[in-house]
């Protein structure tokens, strides 16, 4: 007689198919926290390479904002400088 198929695997323990995803959404569901297949994911470590781009991307962006603000920095104290020169040499004049 052919074996059933549908009942020949154990959700709780097998770790095939969708089973590891389905026990990760139940945990989530009785936590109270939002399912997402990109979370399982990243939880299992299966998007590695895509957490490492996001780290990148946004270090990327800090080290870019730092540079503009040094940038904006020295704009400002040669404005000043400039400033100041023009201002002394208006005093020094008869």
């Amino acid at each position: 007689m052919p074996e059933d198929t549908l009942n020949a695997s154990n959700p709780e323990t097998e770790n095939h198919h969708w089973f590891p995803f389905l026990r990760f959404k139940k945990e989530c569901e009785a936590a109270g926290k939002e399912v997402s297949v990109n979370e399982w994911m990243r939880e299992t470590g299966k998007l590695k390479e895509k957490i490492a781009h996001e780290e990148s991307v946004a270090l990327a962006a800090k080290i870019a904002s730092e540079k503009e603000a040094d940038a904006t920095q020295e704009i400002e104290k040669e404005a000043l400088k400039k400033k100041k020169e023009i201002e002394s040499e208006l005093n020094t004049k008869p």
